[in-house]
């Protein structure tokens, strides 16, 4: 498997991984209801698995790469996404490295897209 896609669908496990956390009571992201945050994972749980196996669809690729080049900015300056930091006093604070590693996370995930294109 090639590494972007290795990397597409890691992150499909991670999404699973996050709803299940979040129904477990550790919402990954903090001030957006987790009804909506538990359904936003188990969807784009599916949707990047689906492309980690056809990965051909350009059109998808192009959509999903500019979605997580959007999404990059929104978690590095914390806006909408700002994720709990569970390992402080008060995870809704948050944390810079926390925003900052997910913010280089989706733009790894932006390039992995666009490089299927």
């Amino acid at each position: 498997m090639k590494l972007d896609l290795a990397f597409i669908e890691a992150t499909a496990f991670a999404y699973l991984a996050c709803a299940v956390y979040k129904a477990l009571g550790k919402p990954p992201l903090v001030g957006i209801d987790t009804r909506l945050q538990g359904a936003f994972y188990l969807g784009l749980f599916a949707i990047l698995l689906y492309v980690s196996y056809n990965p051909g669809i350009w059109i998808l690729n192009v959509l999903l790469g500019v979605f997580y080049g959007f999404g990059a900015v929104g978690s590095f300056i914390g806006y909408p996404q700002r994720w709990a930091a569970y390992w402080k006093d008060d995870p809704e604070e948050g944390s810079a490295a926390g925003q900052i590693g997910m913010a280089f996370w989706d733009l790894v995930l932006a390039v992995a897209f666009l490089s299927l294109v």
